[in-house]
């Protein structure tokens, strides 16, 4: 498991709230799902953590400070060999539009 966490007091200066270092977060997430897809190991980021008590489980045991907070937790694997590639993706087309809303041009 990865756990990414960001601390609030350590924002950008020029930042209001905590929008530009979440996103900056995950920008960074992002890469390390890209370089793990082209190293061949599975990227899967957990949504369960988004309840507070959860949250505060994981950070009891790891020994997180209360200050930050976990943003992204991620489990790193490699695929059993032999399993299928699951990969769960629309066509282009059904989310595309040419120029205007509702103009499926680009199918």
């Amino acid at each position: 498991m990865l756990f990414m966490t960001y601390d609030p007091s350590r924002r950008a200066p020029a930042s209001e709230g905590d929008f530009l270092g979440i996103i900056s977060l995950g920008c960074a997430t992002e890469n390390m799902w890209l370089m793990a897809e082209a190293l061949g190991i599975g990227f899967h980021v957990v949504s369960s953590l988004a309840s507070g008590s959860a949250e505060k489980e994981v950070k009891h045991i790891l020994g997180i400070p209360d200050s930050l907070r976990i943003v992204y937790a991620i489990r790193l694997g490699y695929p059993v060999s032999g399993s299928e590639y699951l990969r769960v993706r629309r066509e282009v087309g059904d989310f595309t539009h040419y120029n205007r809303f509702g103009n499926k041009g680009l199918a």
